[in-house]
């Protein structure tokens, strides 16, 4: 009997003393796995070119002044247009919050007008704007995540042709001018992925100029005043690395 349970007790013990060494080993030899790759770190800095669509109406009326007589002049409105073209330009991402960039705008812009003078009829005034526009601009925006809201500001170049006409076997005249003047707006745009981002944007395009011209036998001259342009936009904007893109 005593034989017996000595024969248990021993058993008993080796097997403990395995159970132990089993363990010892699994804690020596752990498994590794391999990290997950960090996420990619996006920033606005950078070239990008883009393109995008709209619209655009006049701030206030135009008026010709009445080259037959004193008063009254012909007032019209300038009505709306469709404008599109494309972008281009450079980000510098100052800080996590905070970006400063350049950027150009070339568009189609065209509206044409007319209005006639009260006390000279069938005569009448008529300006037309475009048909191309060129906007320089610097752009201050600030970052949250993957949206950007920014404001900006630069000159803006465009044609303008103002005339006067009889309406009659008279015939008239034309002016044209390229007339600089300022643009001032903002927006937002928001990062799609590292490359594409999308954006919607308001620029005023501001002239407040007088155009003064003159023709006919004989000669009589008129004076068109053009205070600006509101315009709308949404666009699509690709980014790359300049320095990469070179390589």
């Amino acid at each position: 009997m005593r034989k017996i349970g000595l024969l248990v007790f021993t058993a008993a013990v080796l097997g403990i003393a395995s159970a132990a060494s089993a363990a010892d080993m699994g804690a020596a030899a752990p498994i590794y796995s391999k990290a997950p790759a960090p996420a990619p770190v996006w920033s606005w800095s950078g070239s990008y070119i883009g393109g995008f669509v709209g619209g655009a109406s006049g701030a206030s009326d135009f008026t010709n002044t009445n080259p037959f007589a004193v008063t009254p002049p012909a007032s019209y409105k300038l009505g709306s247009t469709f404008i599109g073209g494309y972008t281009s330009g450079y980000n510098w991402q100052l800080s996590p919050s905070w970006l400063l960039g350049y950027e150009g705008e070339t568009g189609y812009i065209h509206v044409k007008t007319q209005g006639v003078f009260p006390t000279a009829a069938p005569a009448f005034g008529e300006t037309q704007v475009g048909n191309f526009y060129n906007v320089w601009a610097a752009r201050l925006g600030y970052v949250t995540g993957s949206s950007l809201i920014y404001a900006k500001g630069g000159a803006v170049l465009t044609r303008f042709d103002t005339g006067v006409f009889t309406g009659g076997a008279a015939g008239g005249f034309t002016n044209h001018n390229y007339a600089l003047g300022y643009a001032v707006g903002g927006g937002w745009e928001y990062a799609l992925d590292t490359k594409w981002s999308i954006k919607a944007e308001y620029l005023y395009l501001g002239f407040d100029k007088d155009f003064t011209y003159s023709g006919l036998t004989p000669v009589v001259a008129s004076t068109t005043h053009f205070s600006g342009l509101h315009t709308g936009k949404v666009g699509l904007n690709y980014k790359w690395d300049w320095f990469n893109f070179l390589r």
